[in-house]
């Protein structure tokens, strides 16, 4: 029995202490579309949409300020919230597929302030892009 606790408080350490976490590349253990996620959220297109989503999760008290914080830093490193939090996820999920339908971000941004209203309270300070204002 000790061996079993050992092993599992041993394989969370690993995961929210370990060194990997801090580098510029995506670690291993981060697979399918989770994965995906993630590349997109680097590209030049994924990272500036995202920097215009807020989050609703309430990363804003970790110094979030959008949603490309939940998984990469401003210095390029990675950072696993991501990894851990759904609605990080679904808010770059939302994007990535409202860009692909051809969607623009005013409409994303519209979809994903009126689903998550209930957390609204919860939201990062992320600035209503200037042509989302407009008018």
């Amino acid at each position: 029995m000790l061996l079993v606790v050992l092993v599992f408080f041993g394989g969370i350490g690993y995961f929210f202490f370990s060194t990997e976490t801090a580098k510029a590349e995506i670690p291993s253990h981060v697979t399918g579309e989770m994965r995906e996620v993630y590349e997109w959220a680097k590209t030049p297109e994924g990272s500036a949409a995202l920097e215009k989503m807020p989050c609703y999760c309430g990363c804003k008290f970790e110094g979030h300020l959008h949603a490309r914080h939940c998984f990469w830093r401003d210095n390029g490193d990675f950072d696993k919230h991501g990894i851990t939090c759904s609605v990080c996820f679904d808010i770059a999920k939302r994007t990535k597929k409202g860009l692909e339908e051809g969607k623009n971000i005013c409409e994303i941004l519209k979809g994903v302030d009126e689903f998550y209203k209930p957390n609204a309270s919860l939201r990062t300070p992320t600035p209503i892009p200037a042509e989302c204002s407009a008018g």
